[in-house]
Formats: C-alpha cells, structure tokens, sequence
C-alpha cells in the first residue's frame, strides 16, 4: 500500500510539473520574445501623446506571420468633485483617448497593417497573411493618442502605460523616454503584473526629458510611466467623456426635463380636446324644442352643448319613417352587425323573405340554425342598403342557411355596412361617412404614435432628453383610441337623434297608455327589429306577455316559422338567440389557408499608481 501510495503522489508530481510546464510554454507562445522594446513619447501642448515603439521580437524557430499590437482607448471614469470624491449620480461613463496615424516600418519583415475595434480596444495585426518570418525581426510602431493628459490643481500630468500590461510573451529589456514643451518636474515609474506598485529599475529627469528603464518582465507584465509638468507648459487638458448609455441617462429626470415633459403632455391633452371639441362635437338647429326636432325656418346651426337639458317626448312610431339599420346606424354612428341582423328580421316582417328555423340550440341554449327563403324581390320601397343586403343574402340563390352563410358573407357584410353609411350621409345626418373619419383620425393617431415613438427612441440613444418627449407617442395612441368621438352629427342628424330617443323609450317601459297603444296597433312583430337594435328584444316580448297576446297576434308563421308553439316570452328569447347567432355568423371571417478615477481619468499616478495604471498600454504577441 505505501508503494502504490508514494506511486500515486510521484506520477502527479510529474503531472503537474509537466502541465505548469506546457502551459508556461504556452503562455509564451512557445519561446518567443521581446528582447528590448524602446519607447519614446512626445507630449503635445493641446493634450495628445505621439508615440513611437521599436520592438525587436525573437520568433525563435516558430514560422509565424508577423506581431499584434492591441491598444486600450476608452475607460471607466467616475466624475469627482473639487475635494476629489466620488460623485455618485447613477450614470454611468467612459474617458476616450482617440488612437490615430497608427503605422508600421520595418527593415526584415512585413509591415502591413489592419485594424479592427475590439469593444475598448483598438487591435492592428502586423504583417502579411501569406509570408511567414521566424528569428528576430524589428518593427517601428507610430501613432498618436489624444486626450491622455490629466489637469490638477498643482501641475498637469501624463499618466502612460508604456509597454502595455497585456503581451504574451515576456520582454526581457525595456527604456522609455517622454519629451514635453517645458522640462517636468517630477517623475516616477511602475513595472510588474497590472496592479503592481513595485518602482521600475529608473526613473529620472535627463536633460529636460523623463527616461525610464526595466529589465526582464514577464507575460503580463509592463512599465507604467508618471510625469508631471509645470502649469501652462500645456494647454489646459480637457478629457474627452462620454456618458454611457443607460435608462437614467436617456430618461433624464431632472427638474428641467419634467417639467418640459408635464408641459408637452398637458399641451397635448390640451390639443387633443380642442381637436375634439372643433370637430366632433353635433351640430343642432337653432331655436327651441320645437326647432331642435323638426328644424327651424332660416336653417341656421350651432354646435351642440355638452349638457343639453332639452325635454323629449315619447315617439310611438319611427320618426320620418327611418328603418332599424339605419337607425341604428345614426344611434351609435357605426354600423353594426346587430344592425345588419335587425335588418333581415325587418325585411322578413315587411314580405321580402321568411326566417325559417331548422335546427334547435342545444341544452345549453347555444347555436341554432336557420335558413333564409326569397319571398319577393327587391323594389322601389327598400333602401339602397336594404337591397344590398337582399343581393348579399340570396346571391347563390334561395333558400340559403345560415351555415352557408359563414365562410363568405363577411365581404358581402362590408358592402352592407358601407351601403349604411352612404345612406346616413345621403339622408343628411352626417357630413361625411363616420366610418370614414374614425380611419382618418385613427390613422392620424396611429402615425402619431409612430412618430412619437421614432423620436423618443432617437431622444433616448442619443441625448437625455427621452424623457420631454416621452409623452409624444401616448398622446398619439390617445388620438387613436378617440377616434370615435371625431365623427358628429348634423343638425339634421342631431334632430331625428332627439326624436330617436324618444321612440327608445316605448321600449324601456310598455305600461298603461303605451300597452294599449301597442295592443291596439298589433306593434309586435313590426317594431321588433328596432327592439333588436336597442338590445330590448326580451324586454319587448315580455311587454307583450303582460298584455296576453298570442303568437297568431304577434304575426309570426309568416315571416318566422318554428317547429315549436312560441309564446311571446319564448320567441323574445328565440329572437335573441337568432340576433346573437346571426350576427356572429355574417360576421365570421372567411378561414384562411469632470475628474476621473482609476485608469481613465485624473487620477494621478503619484501616490497611488500602478504597473499597468493609466492611458495607452494593452499589449500583443504573434500570429
């Protein structure tokens, strides 16, 4: 057992030390180097760094294309305030340093270059993809990076990561001089992994230059220089920040931004009533009673007010004649399919067809069928809408059952509906087809809306200002969803809508002078359809129980037939079943097949930096 055991522990020794090894290897891209990178920085006076890069790079033995240089140009920045804490506002932002003129000489191998942004990195590659170098070989790298400098109170500074923390080879020597307009007055350096406070070999002020050196580093490792300049050997520096994209930032609430957007809001609801109050209030004859009903004699109109008090008198017949479908087309300015069902119960009591029901509903009171039968066709006393629907109906012939019915009648239902409307705008009551300006004003909403929406998402993504018009795209959907309210009556309208009412109060209460007049009359079956529309048809039946009328008197057999003996009671709730299947079925759709923390701002690099702090750095290795 001690042997097996002592085998165990030297056969994962051996294992581990050669993993470490292999990925030690590895890591430094199978024995190659830096074997000195000198880099030389010279300060601008508006705040950029130009910076040149003489890297000798050993391949070793491996055949590989060329080097990667990969440098960081966007970092977290944290705004402070004049005593240098941290301003926590909830947002969130970057410091760009801009890298620009990036090229690449070199004396033994290739130097072209191609770049590609990676997230806060600006990567180049180096060298051509079908030529392949080994041994040593020597690049110069060029390029600028702007805004990189950090203003204090006392001095401005360069905070550089010179040789970038992030090769994968090690480099085993490293000097770094930087020149600026006026001579610094303090220096300092770090080398080791990032987050190393260890001091490089040197650090000193050489005729008015900072020189900086290192012996060997290893992968991951760098020199970080810090120089600090005198005030006014440089432009004031001005870093360049960038507020990151976030809820907050683009629904700013400030003070400012509420208020504005309380105001666009207000101002909108403000619109949208005018709008409302222009053009889709009813017009009204000018006058009394009397005039407001029948007209009066100059014709003059006024809009009609949002309280009218006026008294209405009971009707007992349908004023000026108006048939249930286009009456309940004036009642709620749509034409219905109820109203379209009230239509064929209409057209059946006056001769033109005969309702037959050939199938019960089932135990629970659902479905029924039924079937239509041509009795007479069309003529002169029926509507423009009315003899479209007798053409809809029996446009394959007569009989037709409603089951029929169901697979294509919604089209025909759309000529019918639409026949209402120009028979509602032919008789006068409405200006224009309601159905008409409810499309427009809703399309008009609806664009709005769209609209609104485009600019809040450019508000949002591009400023923080998403919150002001905020607003825009609401108030368009409200537009739309009042799309109703825009169409209005005429004065004309307006009056046989008055007198409208009236005749709808025969049906809300049939007692004493009203059951006499209705008993006396044989109303039944002839109102029937205009209890349909008002949705009274049970109510209307029991009025007629009350009063004992029997079926022969309610003159059904010739324009419905049942194989059941209805009573008044029974058939109100026939008839409610026929309206409720009826206008389901012709309405069924055919079916369809400031200052910075860290790396990226002011924080100065005396006292607190580190290998790997600052501007510039990244890093690279072969390919």
């Amino acid at each position: 057992m001690k042997r097996v055991g002592l085998l165990a522990l030297c056969v994962a020794v051996c294992l581990g030390t050669g993993l470490g090894l292999t990925q030690n290897a590895a890591g430094a891209q199978s024995g190659e180097s830096i074997t000195s990178m000198a880099v030389d920085v010279t300060i601008n006076r508006d705040g950029s760094v130009d910076v040149t890069e003489r890297i000798q790079y050993d391949f070793g033995s491996n055949q590989r294309r060329g080097i990667f240089r990969a440098i960081p140009v966007r970092f977290p920045y944290q705004p402070r305030d004049s005593t240098g804490r941290i301003i926590d506002d909830n947002r969130s932002y970057e410091r760009q340093t801009p890298i620009s003129g990036f090229r690449v000489t070199s004396p033994d191998a290739p130097a072209d270059v191609s770049s590609e942004s990676q997230g806060d990195v600006e990567s180049f590659r180096i060298g051509n993809p079908d030529t392949y170098v080994s041994g040593i070989k020597n690049y110069e790298i060029r390029y600028r990076l702007g805004s990189v400098l950090n203003g204090f109170g006392d001095h401005d500074e360069l905070y550089l990561n010179a040789t970038g923390n992030r090769w994968e080879v090690p480099i085993q020597a490293s000097a770094m001089t930087v020149t600026a307009p006026g001579s610094p007055n303090r220096v300092t350096c770090y080398a080791g992994p990032e987050g190393s406070n260890q001091p490089c070999d040197s650090a000193e002020i050489v005729n008015e230059a900072a020189s900086f050196s290192q012996g060997s580093l290893g992968v991951a490792e760098g020199v970080t220089v810090v120089v600090a300049l005198p005030k006014g050997v440089v432009d004031e520096p001005k870093p360049d920040i960038v507020e990151l994209w976030s809820v907050r930032r683009a629904f700013d609430p400030s003070a400012l931004k509420l208020g504005l957007g309380a105001l666009l809001a207000l101002g909108g609801v403000a619109g949208i009533g005018s709008l409302l109050w222009r053009n889709g209030r009813d017009r009204r004859f000018v006058g009394g009673a009397t005039d407001q009903a029948f007209g009066n004699v100059t014709g003059i109109e006024e809009p009609k007010p949002l309280r009218d008090s006026t008294a209405i008198p009971v009707e007992f017949v349908p004023p000026d004649g108006i048939r249930p479908g286009a009456m309940g087309t004036l009642w709620d300015e749509v034409a219905h399919p109820l109203d379209v069902s009230a239509m064929i119960v209409d057209l059946a009591v006056r001769g033109y067809l005969r309702i037959d029901e050939t199938e019960p509903p089932s135990a629970s009171g659902a479905g029924g069928e039924y079937r239509f039968v041509s009795l007479r066709p069309a003529d002169d006393e029926l509507a423009h809408a009315e003899e479209v629907l007798l053409a809809a109906l029996f446009q394959g012939g007569s009989p037709v059952d409603l089951a029929e019915l169901r697979a294509h009648f919604s089209e025909r239902l759309a000529l019918v509906e639409g026949a209402l409307y120009d028979d509602a705008v032919a008789a006068g009551w409405f200006p224009t087809r309601p159905d008409r300006v409810r499309a427009r004003w809703r399309g008009i909403g609806l664009g709005a809306m769209v609209l609104g929406g485009g600019l809040t998402f450019l508000a949002a993504r591009f400023t923080s200002w998403g919150l002001v018009v905020l607003p825009l795209p609401f108030l368009g959907l409200a537009l739309a969803a009042l799309a109703g309210r825009f169409p209005r009556r005429t004065a004309r309208g307006t009056a046989l809508l008055g007198r409208t009412i009236g005749f709808k109060q025969l049906f809300d209460v049939g007692e004493g002078e009203r059951q006499r007049f209705l008993e006396d009359t044989g109303a039944f079956s002839r109102y029937l359809p205009y209890a349909m529309v008002f949705g009274c048809t049970e109510m209307w039946a029991k009025t007629f129980a009350d009063l004992g009328v029997t079926p022969e008197q309610m003159g059904l057999g010739t324009w419905y037939t049942s194989p059941y003996r209805l009573d008044p009671i029974m058939f109100g709730w026939a008839m409610g079943r026929f309206a409720t299947t009826t206008t389901g079925s012709i309405a069924m759709a055919a079916p369809s097949s400031v200052s910075t923390s860290g790396a990226g701002g002011g924080f100065s690099g005396f006292g607190g930096g580190f290998s790997g702090g600052g501007f510039g750095g990244g890093g690279g290795g072969s390919w």
